[in-house]
């Protein structure tokens, strides 16, 4: 057996998790397009970038080996640490500690499951180690209590990064979890999660000024309903995650480069502000709206259908009826919302084509811009049409009933409740957060912490990085150089190594 037949040994193009790579494959053009004019400096690295984090998520998606798995996503994570340089390496900073605290969790969990006996990727049955690995992906993929650092990362991020972060590597974590949570039994805890991810997330991108901090929230409300979906277990469930990952990666991408788009023009990220909107980039408006629209729920599109197939799955009563009808409605409440103030309020259509003729725009229309986004409105439509993609991927949704007579009525309701609740709630026109950052989340936690014994502390993450570790490790090696001989000190850099040889030394072993 050459070395490819053994590599290719660890990689399995079985499923539905083809489709998936081949779904991120197309969500990375997209944001590569509207990277081009978007990012002005150092555009070769950004798109080594890229493509480095490209290769490493199709790895993640298709492999069945734990070393490949995690020394993949160590590669997406370096790629989108480093993409955040171009907004600001404090960011970078922080969000590399966030991330390597997730994946020190992560590594625990699976040399638990290797130790444990599975030694690849696969359904794992021990409940206790099926709660590890939750907890392994839960930073990484912002599960409920961890997704603290979605909207301040998103709040200063680049438009192009945010749908790379939003769009696709948050989703590699339930793409993980659709591998190992069992069909047939699904997860309670992670079904509990998922819930609470709906409801509180959903609430704060409800009363959410701004765009991208609004598109951050309805993030992890989002992923919620994935979580429920693999949390249930079931064909039918499993199916409609799936579908909820491609359609939710094609809508939330094309709203993060659009929110690029409004920030350039309006610069504003406030949705307050967007005058015009539709007269201005009627492109851009149209891909928002189709965007949001998918995003609420509305009968016949892609977020109609994935929630469907959820709630299907759940067991049949008023309980579970009502509780999803709710959260429909949440959902379809925050689209709408923003859709109302976007292009609604305030908004004069009386003489809408002469408007269009003289309009003037603030940020050039760049032809890049609007393939991206023609890219995701056509992905948007595609699965909405074909749930059961092209080639019949899902071939059972092709004979699928989505009943679409109760998706009317509940559309139809939801309008009516939207209408009544805005009316009596001023559209939920809140003041835009301010101070929203990963900074004075850590500083809140220190001065709780601290508070209890009278003291306060100010967090400056900078000086933390740049002289606390710092400091720390000099110190550290120091005091080990005294206490031991210098050779045998260059020789204590050989044990993780070594560990990490003996740990996988079969994989190794079977390419030599």
């Amino acid at each position: 057996m050459d070395l490819f037949q053994q590599l290719a040994a660890n990689f399995s193009l079985e499923g539905y998790f083809p489709l998936l790579a081949e779904v991120g494959v197309i969500l990375t053009l997209m944001t590569a397009l509207a990277a081009w004019k978007y990012i002005k400096n150092n555009k070769f690295w950004y798109y080594m970038l890229t493509l480095l984090y490209l290769v490493s998520t199709l790895i993640i998606i298709l492999t069945n080996d734990w070393f490949f798995f995690l020394f993949s996503w160590e590669l997406v994570t370096l790629a989108t640490t480093f993409m955040l340089a171009w907004s600001d390496w404090k960011l970078v900073r922080q969000y590399f500690v966030i991330q390597f605290s997730g994946s020190s969790i992560l590594l625990f969990a699976a040399l638990a499951a290797n130790g444990l006996g599975y030694t690849d990727i696969t359904v794992i049955e021990s409940l206790p180690l099926q709660f590890l690995l939750i907890m392994g992906i839960a930073m990484k993929s912002g599960l409920f209590l961890f997704h603290f650092w979605l909207p301040p990362i998103h709040s200063e991020a680049p438009s192009p990064v945010s749908a790379v972060l939003s769009g696709w590597v948050v989703k590699l974590g339930y793409i993980f979890l659709l591998k190992i949570i069992p069909m047939e039994s699904g997860n309670t805890f992670l079904f509990l999660l998922g819930m609470a991810m709906v409801a509180y997330a959903g609430w704060q991108a409800l009363v959410s000024a701004d765009f991208k901090i609004m598109l951050a929230y309805s993030t992890v409300s989002q992923l919620g309903f994935i979580a429920i979906a693999i949390g249930t277990g079931g064909e039918y469930a499993y199916l409609g995650a799936v579908l909820y990952i491609i359609a939710h990666g094609f809508a939330k991408t094309t709203l993060f480069i659009s929110t690029g788009i409004w920030q350039k023009e309006f610069d504003s990220r406030i949705i307050y502000d967007y005058k015009d909107a539709l007269v201005r980039r009627p492109f851009t408006s149209i891909a928002t709206i189709t965007a949001l629209l998918s995003l609420g729920g509305l009968v016949f599109t892609a977020g109609y259908k994935s929630k469907y197939l959820i709630k299907s799955a759940q067991n049949p009563g008023l309980l579970s009826t009502a509780v999803f009808f709710v959260f429909g409605l949440l959902s379809f409440l925050y689209a709408a919302r923003v859709i109302y103030w976007i292009f609604i309020n305030e908004q004069d259509y009386s003489d809408f084509f002469n408007d269009l003729k003289k309009r003037r725009n603030n940020y050039p229309i760049f032809s890049t811009d609007l393939l991206a986004l023609l890219i995701g409105v056509l992905g948007i439509i595609s699965v909405s049409i074909w749930p059961e993609m092209p080639g019949q991927i899902l071939e059972s949704l092709a004979v699928k009933d989505f009943h679409n007579l109760s998706g009317i009525r509940d559309t139809v309701l939801f309008i009516l409740l939207s209408a009544y609740i805005f009316n009596n709630n001023q559209f939920f026109k809140v003041a835009a957060r301010e101070n929203l950052s990963l900074e004075n989340y850590f500083q809140q936690t220190l001065s709780f912490i601290y508070g209890m014994s009278r003291k306060s502390i100010k967090l400056d993450t900078e000086k933390i990085f740049e002289t606390f570790f710092i400091e720390a490790i000099f110190a550290a090696s120091r005091s080990l150089r005294k206490f031991v001989y210098q050779d045998f000190t260059v020789q204590l850099l050989w044990i993780p190594i070594f560990l990490t040889l003996l740990l996988f030394w079969q994989q190794i072993y079977m390419y030599f």
